[in-house]
């Protein structure tokens, strides 16, 4: 069984009446990148718990939506909240209200593979994978963890020689020291990402012991949640999606500049090329190359 571990909810918020950019996505730098590449023309698709379709910082970013846990396949309701927020730190629209996700632009392709208590099997995520490789997506965000499973590893193998990017949330492990990465996160073909606080420190939940490629912030993250509102969540399912959008970000400059998209591997070194150590100099075994920034990390002491 794969998990959404919802590591903490530190406030909900009813509505927000100003555009406001969450310090996750600052630290960042996306809004540099803003003036050439918001992620336009670039799918990310979303395993996850669903999605609020009518969520004023999501309309329009949605193009496709599939229910893979049952029922009415189209219906993608989001009972625990983690879907809508992991799609809002990605590409919530620059509107003036609410929140900006790191590629505004972006659009959005959601299966829904996890019910509303966070949990999924193994068949659902597997035909997730395959679905949104049938409809091309350039990158596939994975916030959860589960075992090892060969019956859905074999969809990310697949997605990653078809030149797609996977980017996975290293997990919450930190606590357990022996345990490591988690998977998805720890198959080789993805880009693992861990998570540090608004000081840049690695999160003491995230996990450690086998190296994460990338660190982002994941520590109370303001996002959207179902219902219009908004949400502080905490854990590395929030610092995957900033390198996701990050990773929009960097494909659209991609095709814009090289004619062509990223491989894979070319976009695990691009990212890691735009990272700045915060611990020992080169790889380290819990923010991997460091914490992600276009410019400006900006970091507080």
């Amino acid at each position: 069984m794969a998990k959404i571990v919802r590591f903490n909810i530190t406030d909900v918020v009813c509505e927000s009446s100003e555009e406001h950019v969450d310090y996750g996505v600052a630290m960042s730098g996306a809004n540099l990148e803003w003036a050439e590449s918001m992620g336009e023309g670039i799918k990310i698709g979303i395993i996850d718990s669903g999605i609020d379709l009518y969520h004023p910082d999501l309309v329009g970013r949605v193009k496709k939506y599939r229910n893979f846990t049952g029922g009415d396949k189209n219906d993608v309701t989001d009972h625990n909240g983690h879907g809508t927020h992991v799609a809002g730190i990605m590409a919530a629209n620059k509107n003036g209200r609410g929140i900006v996700g790191v590629a505004p632009m972006a659009s959005l392709y959601v299966a829904k593979a996890f019910n509303k208590h966070g949990m999924a099997d193994d068949l659902s995520v597997a035909e997730s994978l395959k679905w949104l490789i049938q409809n091309k997506v350039n990158i596939i965000n994975m916030s959860f963890s589960s075992n090892d499973v060969p019956n859905y590893y074999n969809g990310i193998k697949e997605a990653y020689d078809k030149g797609i990017i996977v980017v996975c949330a290293a997990g919450n492990n930190g606590k357990f020291k022996s345990r490591g990465l988690g998977y998805p996160a720890k198959y080789p073909e993805t880009i693992s990402v861990a998570s540090v606080d608004i000081r840049g420190k690695v999160s003491d939940f995230s996990s450690k012991n086998v190296n994460a490629d990338i660190a982002a912030a994941g520590v109370e993250i303001l996002s959207c949640y179902p219902g219009g509102r908004y949400a502080k969540f905490t854990g590395t399912s929030m610092a995957a999606p900033i390198i996701s959008g990050a990773a929009a970000i960097l494909q659209r400059k991609a095709k814009n500049r090289l004619g062509r998209f990223l491989s894979p591997e070319e976009m695990r070194t691009v990212l890691c090329m735009h990272c700045e150590d915060i611990e020992k100099k080169g790889p380290d075994n819990s923010s991997g190359c460091g914490v992600f920034s276009f410019g400006g990390l900006g970091k507080k002491k």
